[in-house]
């Protein structure tokens, strides 16, 4: 039955409006149902869509936004819009036979009915996009980082510029409007940089809890840093690997802690990463990376993960066309490319510097991680990958390394931690044990804390299973949560701090408290409950005083890099391997060069 159709032949003005409608829709139905399980609000919503697109291609017309959203619910929608309309059961969400129960529910209406029905949608259609009184609502201030959950308070995302947002909430759903922020005196700027850079610089109190956790790590690091002084090549490569959510995606805060890293203990790589570009935005400073259009990425829609084979990071393209390809340039001795064995894989050509050197077969009878092992001369290269055949290839990323130390940046926007619950645990296990990292830092936390999903009992259960798996897949390596930041919330007007992040940051603490891992505090080391404000002010984070500029996460990273090092020398002093020269080259410090 094509009964909506003339709705949107009538004017521009209503195509428009359904358009937009369309939009919101596909965001919200990208999300859960609030208080509803995951697997309910999926199929929901799912349908959801799917019906409200029949009525008008978005929201209904001639509600509100916030009405229009509680009706995405199948039975309120339809209620809505025929009156005395008898709500269908729950067994219409099940993907079986949605539409023909539907189609059962409206047929006993009369052809009067329906044609009434037409005209009223037609007419609120038309007053829906009529514009408004001298009223406008720019879009929400950046794009969600937090999908898991749309129940936030801020939501999470790509940070604003020149504005600052005002969130409130009506029956569930964020409204965000916007408004100019403060203007502050330069010389009030600079004297909050000053005060926030001294704090950070000065030495914090047990600003690492649980610091035992970490004596793995320290002895590694402090053998690779004996091997510094020795006559001898260099060849080992201690890796840290950090999981974490839009933070750590901009690889602002991983690349400044790997460029401090690396400047005491030698230049190890940018580790690994992505293949191509599989997200707008993604970057790894130190290298450069493309790819042809025809991949497809899987492990950025956290409600579209398929069978979660997406290896060590969580995100993977594939493609079935022959000539795509992908590249990377990156300084290395060592690169693995990894990619998925499955049925009927199709093979690739793999190039350094513009040299054909091998071709990868990724056919294999059962489904398996794959690796090819390339070691090449000390350098820059250019390596590249060309699928050969119309066959199914997926490439789950790269890792690039030589001697020294890495600083590793594995990060989604919008991501939570028990996201890596939901990944092949068979596959990302084997890639963690054969990447065989001395330090695993997690760095959750921000969109946790800003949906409603997740109380204090029901995360930290949660986040202690990861921690728990974690363990068991790699024993050998240490691991170092480090906490959310502080961020403000805009109400009537004003900024004012969000203690939501409480539940999150005692569930992370307890977890490591009993579960053999190191604890950062975050929020605390950059002031407390309410630093967000001066951090803004200060021009060290973002608008959306959620996110940091680049200023900001450089000052981190180095707090943290600081803390590591308080710690590492109490160890040494400990240590009875410790000696006055690895001491110096610490204190001093020195650079070990690549052979």
């Amino acid at each position: 039955m094509s009964w909506h159709l003339p709705i949107r032949r009538l004017s521009t003005r209503a195509s428009v409006a359904a358009q937009a409608a369309e939009k919101l829709v596909r965001t919200v139905g990208r999300g859960f149902i609030p208080g509803t399980k995951a697997a309910e609000s999926t199929r929901a919503l799912q349908v959801a869509e799917k019906l409200v697109r029949a009525v008008g291609q978005g929201f209904i017309p001639g509600t509100k936004a916030a009405e229009s959203t509680e009706a995405l619910a199948p039975e309120v929608c339809f209620s809505s819009v025929w009156p005395g309309f008898r709500p269908f059961s729950a067994a219409c969400l099940a993907p079986e036979g949605r539409l023909s129960r539907v189609a059962t529910a409206i047929r006993p209406f009369p052809a009067v009915c329906i044609a009434a029905t037409i005209l009223a949608l037609t007419s609120a259609a038309l007053l829906s996009a009529a514009p408004a009184k001298k009223k406008h609502h720019p879009p929400a201030a950046s794009k969600s980082s937090a999908k898991i959950h749309q129940s936030t308070r801020i939501t999470p995302g790509r940070p604003t510029t020149g504005k600052a947002t005002r969130a409130t909430r009506s029956k569930g759903r964020l409204r965000v409007r916007y408004y100019a922020g403060p203007r502050l005196d330069p010389a009030r700027k600079a004297a909050l940089v000053e005060e926030i850079g001294t704090e950070l610089k000065e030495p914090a109190t047990q600003a690492i809890a649980y610091g035992a956790a970490l004596n793995g790590f320290y002895a590694q690091l402090e053998s690779h840093e004996s091997e510094l002084h020795d006559t001898g090549p260099q060849t080992g490569t201690v890796r840290v690997l950090q999981f974490g959510d839009s933070h750590t995606a901009a690889d602002m805060f991983t690349g400044e802690a790997r460029r401090v890293f690396q400047e005491q203990f030698g230049d190890g790589g940018i580790g690994y990463s992505y293949a191509g570009r599989p997200f707008a935005g993604y970057r790894i400073l130190g290298s450069e990376r493309s790819q042809s259009p025809g991949w497809k990425t899987q492990g950025n829609k956290f409600l579209q993960l398929g069978d979660g084979q997406t290896g060590l990071g969580g995100i993977s393209i594939s493609t079935e066309r022959a000539g795509e390809h992908v590249t990377l340039d990156a300084p290395c001795t060592s690169l693995d490319l990894q990619y998925l064995q499955q049925p009927g894989g199709g093979s690739l050509r793999f190039s350094d510097n513009g040299v054909d050197t091998a071709e990868i077969q990724t056919d294999a009878p059962v489904t398996s991680p794959g690796t090819y092992s390339y070691f090449c001369t000390p350098g820059d290269h250019h390596f590249e990958v060309t699928t050969e055949q119309s066959a199914p290839v997926t490439l789950l990323g790269w890792v690039a390394t030589q001697p020294g130390v890495t600083w590793e940046s594995i990060g989604i926007n919008g991501a939570e931690a028990p996201l890596i619950l939901k990944w092949d645990q068979p596959l990302f296990s084997r890639y963690l044990k054969d990447n065989s990292p001395a330090l695993i830092v997690l760095a959750y936390g921000t969109n946790e804390a800003a949906s409603s999903y997740w109380d204090e009992e029901s995360y930290q259960e949660t986040f202690a299973s990861i921690i728990d798996d974690l363990h068991q897949y790699v024993p050998e390596s240490s691991i170092l949560v480090v906490g959310p930041p502080d961020r403000s919330v805009a109400q009537h007007r004003a900024w004012h701090p969000y203690s939501g992040t409480d539940r999150i940051i005692q569930a992370q603490r307890a977890v490591c408290r009993t579960h053999g891992c190191a604890y950062w505090d975050q929020r605390k080391r950059m002031g407390g409950l309410g630093a967000m404000q001066q951090w803004v002010y200060a021009g060290w984070a973002q608008p959306d005083h959620t996110h940091f500029t680049g200023d900001g996460y450089r000052a981190m990273a180095d707090a943290l890099l600081a803390d590591l090092m308080t710690g590492y020398h109490a160890y040494k002093e400990r240590s009875p391997n410790a000696n006055e020269t690895t001491a110096q080259g610490v204190t001093d410090g020195a650079t070990g060069s690549n052979p």
